[in-house]
């Protein structure tokens, strides 16, 4: 899986993205649609995490979640 990082400043420390993580997920289609995903979390809450990714829905839908994800530093 491929994500977006959305940081508060251009260079972030190592370790910044550990954290807790929650966010919603929704889609909506009448016909054609399309869904989106968010995170918020990390150092202060301050980091966004976007999955990348391609949606088409076809139909009549409509969809809305909570995720949650907790990430950790590889070096402790």
């Amino acid at each position: 899986m491929v994500w977006a990082v959305f940081a508060p400043a251009k260079s972030v420390r190592r370790g910044a993205l550990a954290g807790e993580y929650g966010g919603v997920s929704a889609s909506i289609a009448a016909g054609y649609g399309v869904g989106a995903n968010a995170l918020l979390g990390g150092f202060k809450k301050s980091i966004a995490l976007q999955p990348l990714s391609v949606e088409g829905i076809k139909g009549l839908t409509l969809a809305a979640g909570i995720a949650g994800l907790t990430l950790r530093s590889a070096r402790q």
